[in-house]
C-alpha cells in the first residue's frame, strides 16, 4: 500500500487545516533495519529491479518501487517496456482513499479533534527534546514558527510529512503515473489490487489522546531527517536496480509504523494490503500468460511480505539478473 494511507490521511486532515525551543543537533537516524528481510538479492541492472514469480504457465513480473521520488526524475523504462510488451494485465498497489464528502462532514462535525484540547498548543504535548527536534525540522523546511501550533500531534506529524514532500519538490504520484502511461502505450489492461476506505482509520487516530499520538510526531521528525539524507540516493539506487543501495538508503516511513502501532484499523489495512496483493498475483499466475505487478519495495521484501508469501504458496521466484 506504500504511502497511500499517509497521503489519504494528509488529504483528509488538510480539509480543515488551520492556517520556541532553541534548535539542537538532530540525532542521526538510520534507514530501516533490513535484518528481517527473508528474500535477498544484490543484483545491479540498467533499470529498476524486476522479480518474476512463475507457476505453471503463469509469469508475473514484479516491479518493486520506492516513493516519494523527486519530481521530473528520469529513469530507464526500457526493461519495463520489455515485460509490458505482450502482458495482459498491470496490477497497481492497493490505495487507501477518503471520500471527500464524508471526510469533510466528519471534520466539520469534529473540528475540535484537529487541535489540542483545553486551549493548549502542540508544544504542550512534546517533551523538550522532541519539541526542539520538531522545531529544527520545521526550520529546515523554512516554515513559519507558528505553522503547527494549533495542530493536534497527529495532524502536525502528517503536515510535516506533507511539507517535506512539497518543499523538496518530491512526488507521491511517481513512478506509478509513468508505469500506468507505459501500460496504456502497450494496450495493457490496468487494475488496482484494491481500494480501501481510510476514514475509519482517520476517525480512530483523531480520537486518541495526544499522549498517544505525540509518538507520531517523533516518527515524522525521524522521517524528515532520514529523507533529507537518503531520499535522493534511494531513488537513484532504485533506478539502476541496485537493491543493496536501496536497502542502504530507503526506509518505510516511521510514521506509518507509528500509525500501525496505535491504530487497529491501520494495522488491519496493512495486513489486508499484503493479503490482497498476494491473492491477485496468485490468481494471475493461475490464468497463465504474463502479468506485471507493482509493489512497494518494503512490502515486497520484508518478512512475511509478498515474495515470502508467494514462495510459501509454491511459486518459483526469479530474482533480478538471475
Amino acid at each position: 500500500m506504500r504511502l497511500s494511507i499517509i497521503a489519504a490521511g494528509i488529504a483528509c486532515a488538510s480539509l480543515a487545516s488551520p492556517s520556541f525551543a532553541q534548535q539542537v543537533p538532530t540525532p542521526q537516524v538510520q534507514p530501516n533495519d533490513w535484518s528481517v528481510e527473508t528474500v535477498t538479492v544484490t543484483a545491479r541492472s540498467t533499470g529498476p529491479a524486476i522479480w518474476h514469480a512463475r507457476k505453471g504457465t503463469g509469469d508475473v513480473a514484479i516491479l518493486g518501487i520506492v516513493d516519494p521520488i523527486p519530481e521530473n526524475f528520469v529513469w530507464n523504462t526500457k526493461p519495463l517496456d520489455g515485460v509490458l510488451d505482450g502482458a495482459r494485465l498491470l496490477l497497481l498497489p492497493p490505495r487507501a482513499e477518503a471520500n471527500i464528502f464524508d471526510g469533510a462532514w466528519f471534520l466539520l462535525v469534529n473540528r475540535d479533534l484537529l487541535s489540542p484540547p483545553d486551549g493548549k498548543t502542540l508544544w504542550d504535548f512534546l517533551d523538550p527534546a522532541l519539541a526542539s527536534r520538531f522545531a529544527g525540522a520545521r526550520d529546515m523546511l523554512h516554515e513559519d514558527k507558528d505553522r503547527y501550533d494549533n495542530n493536534a500531534p497527529e495532524i502536525a506529524a502528517l503536515r510535516l510529512e506533507r511539507d517535506y514532500v512539497q518543499v523538496n519538490s518530491m512526488t507521491l504520484e511517481e513512478p506509478e503515473d509513468t508505469i500506468r502511461s507505459l501500460a496504456r502505450h502497450h494496450d495493457v489492461e490496468i487494475r488496482r489490487v484494491a481500494t480501501y476506505d481510510v476514514l475509519p482509520s482517520v476517525k480512530e487516530v483523531l480520537k486518541l489522546p495526544p499522549s498517544v499520538t505525540s509518538k507520531c510526531v517523533d516518527a515524522a521528525v525521524n522521517d524528515v531527517d532520514i529523507a533529507s539524507k537518503h531520499a535522493r540516493e534511494a531513488t537513484e539506487a532504485w533506478a539502476i536496480g541496485d537493491v543493496a543501495g536501496i536497502k542502504a538508503h530507503y526506509s518505510q516511513p516511521r510514521i506509518y509504523e507509528c500509525l500501525t502501532a496505535i491504530s487497529s484499523h491501520v494495522t488491519a489495512l496493512d495486513k489486508r494490503a499484503i493479503d490482497d496483493t498476494v491473492n491477485e498475483i496468485t490468481a494471475a499466475l493461475g490464468k497463465g500468460g504474463r502479468t506485471v505487478a507493482v509493489v512497494g519495495i518494503g512490502q515486497l521484501l520484508r518478512k512475511d511480505g509478498v515474495l515470502e508469501r508467494l514462495l510459501a504458496e509454491g511459486a518459483d521466484i526469479e530474482a533480478p539478473n538471475e
